[in-house]
């Protein structure tokens, strides 16, 4: 079982902005660090909207419709630990992972997506902080997605989180 703390960090690891988000905290993306929406492809941006969908829906609580976006054969990654597939990891950590998401403000400081035929990535670095907090303690978080084409349209078949300590 996993403590408070842990679970609390598993949490705000997989915490992500983007656009689709209407309850949770505005992201800021320097655009210096930023890779361009215009610079990326039609597939790496529908990519983004996978992930960014697939988060709000997570930090919403609608675990349901986030395992839409989800393969079912998708492999779920924090920290060295692997949490399962879609519906392991949709059944059990992500209901406390939602609570969570919802109690911290976040910042995408790099975001990078590419796709291919078929398959496409969105790495997102992003600081997680108290509610309105500018400074003190934070976590910096790394999310890499892998999505695939799939007959139902693009999935997220990999998510890998890691996150740091950051002042």
């Amino acid at each position: 079982m996993r403590t408070f703390a842990s679970s609390c960090f598993l949490a705000l690891s997989i915490c992500a902005a983007g656009p689709v988000f209407a309850q949770a905290a505005p992201a800021t993306a320097p655009a210096a660090t930023t890779q361009p929406a215009s610079v990326m492809s039609q597939e790496a941006r529908d990519a983004v909207g996978i992930v960014d969908a697939f988060t709000a829906l997570l930090t919403a609580g609608q675990l349901e419709a986030a395992r839409q976006f989800l393969t079912p054969d998708a492999v779920i990654v924090a920290n060295g630990q692997t949490l399962g597939t879609r519906d392991r990891y949709i059944d059990g950590p992500a209901r406390g992972d939602a609570a969570a998401l919802r109690t911290v403000d976040r910042d995408i400081l790099h975001r990078n997506a590419w796709a291919g035929p078929g398959l496409a990535y969105v790495v997102t670095e992003k600081r997680l902080r108290a509610p309105g907090a500018t400074t003190g303690p934070s976590e910096v978080v790394i999310e890499t997605m892998l999505v695939r084409k799939t007959e139902g349209g693009w999935k997220i078949a990999h998510v890998h989180w890691s996150g740091r300590h950051a002042s």
